[in-house]
Order: structure tokens, then sequence, then C-alpha cells
């Protein structure tokens, strides 16, 4: 092969200047295995569901308590452990390229009580509660309606200060499905919390895809999972990791932070070298920069609901859209895959606000042209 590159130098000189795709390196997938027994017998629990949070990837362990997933990309994730009448636990992994990851756990015996009355009598203020949380969760973009969480009767909510602090608790995984993407999910709420104009969550979502009732709908599904990827936060993360930013149709402009926290006029165009550093093995990537990052996605403009979610009732919808990144720790890590490690490591604003779980689509992934040839015949 490095004679045949040599004898056609000529030929890939002219091909130097054109941008790598975003799956320009293919790395080696790991495997992650292990056995969960009882903390209480210390017997073998069959049945526990295994994941890998914000994928599609999961598994059950055997009647050994074994469990083996294969065929995992490397980057950062959270493995969830969860079985009925058992605690849930979960843990960070940092997977690196072809490497075995051993994971034993034992669990703990629990029992959950869900107040009859609360669930039989969902009274107005519920109802109230549940509509605010949809739209601060689901999101207002226009496959909300399409967004429906079939299992509302588990969550219980807490409204203070005048109703400028919400909350939110699950006492059982969501259960959603989203009609505009083919997904069901099984999202297991750790926390919701939204304080005046700022709404953070954290929780382990498992995909399902759903199957078409047609070649129709199908083909409108992936057309929806694009258009929910272009120009999302993950997809600017791998623009950053692979040098694509401006091949990508992104402009980036940091923003310098003035006297108490505000942000001044000054400003200057940024790129990718300088806001991102890879590790040695470019498994990781440090994304940092002092003050505010704005980011305009120039392939895509404004959605209509865009302007009713920010109340811009008086303009039409721009020709592209406009997002602002604080960051809450410097640096944030992010993976190969392009997720940020850090739970609330960020803060968005703008467009990347507005896209909240109806537009969320599991973390491997990738539009068709830019999905990764990594293919292996490993059984699970």
């Amino acid at each position: 092969m490095r004679i045949i590159r040599y004898l056609l130098w000529a030929v890939m000189v002219a091909f130097i200047c054109i941008p790598k795709p975003l799956h320009a390196r293919d790395l080696q997938p790991a495997v992650i295995e292990g056995r969960i027994i009882s903390g209480e017998t210390g017997e073998p629990l069959e049945r526990v569901h295994v994941f890998l949070s914000g994928t599609t990837r999961g598994t059950i362990t055997n009647e050994a308590g074994r469990f083996r997933l294969a065929r995992v990309s490397p980057g950062a994730y959270r493995l969830a452990i969860s079985r009925i009448g058992y605690a849930r636990t979960s843990l960070d992994i940092l997977v690196r390229e072809g490497e075995t990851i051993t994971v034993d756990r034992r669990l703990q015996p629990v029992v959950y009580e869900m107040d009859p009355v609360y669930v039989e009598d969902l009274d107005d203020e519920w109802e109230r509660d549940m509509e605010r949380f949809t739209r601060l969760f689901i999101g207002e973009t226009k496959w909300a309606d399409s967004v429906e969480i079939t299992n509302p009767e588990v969550l219980r909510f807490e409204t203070k200060w005048w109703g400028m602090r919400f909350s939110a608790e699950a006492l059982a995984p969501l259960e959603i499905e989203n009609r505009a993407l083919g997904y069901r999910i099984t999202f297991f709420l750790d926390d919701f919390r939204h304080s005046g104009h700022v709404t953070r969550w954290d929780g382990e979502p498992l995909f399902e895809e759903m199957t078409a009732e047609s070649t129709e709908q199908a083909e409108r599904w992936e057309e929806n999972r694009e258009e929910a990827f272009y120009g999302s936060m993950r997809h600017l993360m791998l623009a950053l990791i692979h040098d694509r930013v401006n091949a990508e149709g992104f402009i980036l402009i940091e923003q310098d932070r003035g006297i108490r926290g505000s942000f001044s006029r000054r400003s200057r165009r940024a790129s990718a070298n300088r806001l991102i550093s890879p590790d040695d093995d470019q498994t990781f990537f440090d994304l940092d920069f002092s003050g505010r990052l704005e980011v305009t996605y120039t392939e895509a403009p404004e959605d209509r609901y865009y302007l009713r979610w920010a109340r811009e009732f008086g303009r039409a919808p721009a020709g592209s859209q406009t997002s602002y990144m604080d960051l809450n720790i410097r640096p944030v890590t992010i993976d190969h895959n392009g997720s940020i490690l850090q739970t609330y490591g960020t803060t968005v604003h703008g467009y990347f606000s507005f896209r909240r779980v109806a537009v969320l689509t599991p973390r491997e992934y990738l539009p068709e042209e830019l999905e990764p040839s990594l293919q292996i015949s490993a059984a699970d």
C-alpha cells in the first residue's frame, strides 16, 4: 500500500486540501463485560438491565449474572444497571480503543412505594405542573406534539419562590414515545430543576428504535433524525474534533467576559485549533475558552417555533440558527463521539437551549453520509 501511495503521490496532492469527513479516523471497538450479584445473598442476578446511557446499546444478564456489551466505540459513558426490586446503580467509565473493561457489581434490594392517593387523584395543580414540565423537558419544537410520556403519573413536582424554582422527581423510569423520530426512550430521570431562565436535568436514557409501519414512515423518520442532528451541539463537537467547523456550516465567535459577568462587544473569530486540544490517542479532547462562545449554524434557518419559544413575535425567522455557550468547568472533556463528559459542564442559550428531548437522538447516531466505517463481526 505504501508503494502505491508513492506512485500516486502526484494525484493525491490535488486532494490534500479537501476537509476530512467526520469519521476520518476509525477506532478499534472495545468490550464491556461483567457480573451482577445480589448484595444481600451473593447469588447471581438474572435479567438485570445493563446499558450505556444515551445509546441503543443494552443487554440483560444471563442466569449466571453475566453480561457482555461488544462493539463499543471509544468514549466516555455512563453505564446504568437496573432491575426491579433493587436499587439502580450507575458508574462513569472511560472506554479506550480496543480494551476490555470488566465491571462487577452488587445490587442492594430496595422497596419503592408510590403514594396511591397521588397517582389516583391527579388534581388541577398537578395537571398544570405536568404541562410546564412537558414544555421544559420535551420542548416546544415542531415535533413536541409527536412526543408523549406514556406514564406521566410517576412524576411529582415541587414549586418554590412563587414559581421561579420548579423541580420534578420520577418515581419510576419515564417511558417516552417519539413518533417524529421513531424512538422509544426509557429515561431514568435523576435530577430536574428549573430556575429563572435555566433548565437542567440529568438522567440515563436508553433508546429503542420503533418499527416503521411503512417505507414512507421509515424514510420520514430518517429525514427527521438527520434534521435533528445537523446544527446540534453534538454536530458542533464533532466538527471541532475533526477541524471541520467551516465545512459543516458553523461560524464561531469568542466574546470576552466584561465587568460583573457581562459580555463585552470585543469578539474574535474562533477556530478549532484555538478551542480544542486532543489527548495522545485522540480519544478525548479538552474544550476551553474564557468568555462566551457564539455559535451560528448557517445551513438551516430558524424554525418559526423557535420564535414562539423565545417570545420574539415581532420578526421573521432568521436564515441561520444562533446559540451561545458558557463553560461552567474549564476545560470540559469531549469524547470521540462528540459527547461532553461533565454533566453540567456547559450552559447553553439560544437555539441550543431550544433543542430538548423532542430532538434527542442516540449518541451513536450519525446521518448516513457521516456514519463511521466501524464494522466487526464479533458476537455479543
